[in-house]
């Protein structure tokens, strides 16, 4: 009884976060930040304050319920990040959140420390992130302590940001064998999140619809949002079985991720999503 208590309220928090229990959430990445790899001199942080805005102002325009800020372009991304890159993101970001109206979440790529950090300046009202489990992949290797991540969380005062995260990799090889109910049935029991996200093998590839129905049906509770693969095409297949899910690349011109948000794509998806 305890444990239905805990999970029912995970769903009433995350309905108050967004005002909707199945938000659909738009993705708004930034081009490479100064420092990494792709990086180009040209682009200015004035340049991708401008270029966001844009992307705002079409997402809130479809009829998204909510955005999350990605530092996208900084591939290859490392484990942390260093102190330049939080200060960029919270740079942007902090200008950019002047034009929205509707709630807004923080992924700092890869790295939940600054992740949180950058939500608490932007006072976001999510995360989108890694906590647990050990990956291997092109990034390199990636471990993630929930114990060390969740403690920084409540020193820096900011348990009031929702965490929604992920029990499979994302780009690369999960060490932990254990199944994704297994995983998620320990995570749900131990870890203080807000839900879990899933996703394909990378970014613009979306989970099997069988693996949604299946742990909605076990966790029925507990948000589940889709984090990767969502088209106007797919979407009525995917989101009956979830409770949200956060697009970017099926919505940018042409479909390719590095591209702006294309309004026509965005309102296409928007309509597919809440025709539900």
């Amino acid at each position: 009884m305890k444990e239905n208590i805990v999970m029912s309220t995970l769903l009433e928090k995350h309905y108050a976060a967004f005002g909707s229990s199945c938000p659909i959430i738009g993705c708004l990445h930034m081009q490479a930040l100064p420092g990494t790899p792709f990086s180009d001199s040209k682009i200015t942080l004035k340049n991708q304050i401008e270029r966001l805005k844009r992307d705002a102002y079409t997402l809130q325009d479809a009829g998204f319920d909510a955005v999350v800020f990605a530092n996208e372009g900084d591939r290859p991304y490392i484990t942390p990040v260093g102190f330049d890159t939080v200060a960029n993101y919270v740079r942007i970001a902090t200008e950019v959140i002047e034009e929205l109206s509707i709630p807004y979440g923080c992924g700092v790529l890869i790295d939940p420390f600054a992740t949180l950090a950058a939500a608490k300046a932007l006072e976001a009202k999510f995360v989108r992130t890694y906590v647990t489990g050990s990956y291997e992949g092109l990034f390199g290797s990636q471990k993630f302590n929930p114990g060390e991540i969740f403690r920084y969380q409540k020193q820096i005062e900011a348990t009031d940001v929702r965490v929604y995260t992920y029990f499979e990799p994302h780009a690369g090889t999960c060490l932990d064998v254990r199944s994704s109910e297994e995983m998620l049935e320990a995570g749900i029991a131990n870890l203080p999140i807000a839900g879990a996200l899933f996703g394909g093998a990378h970014a613009g590839l979306p989970p099997e619809a069988s693996h949604i129905v299946r742990l909605k049906e076990e966790f029925a509770e507990v948000p589940l949002i889709i984090g990767s693969g969502g088209t106007a095409e797919n979407i009525s297949e995917l989101l009956p079985h979830a409770d949200g899910v956060i697009v970017g690349t099926s919505i940018k011109k042409d479909g390719i991720l590095w591209n702006n948000v294309d309004p026509v794509r965005a309102k296409r998806f928007v309509k597919a999503a809440k025709k539900l």
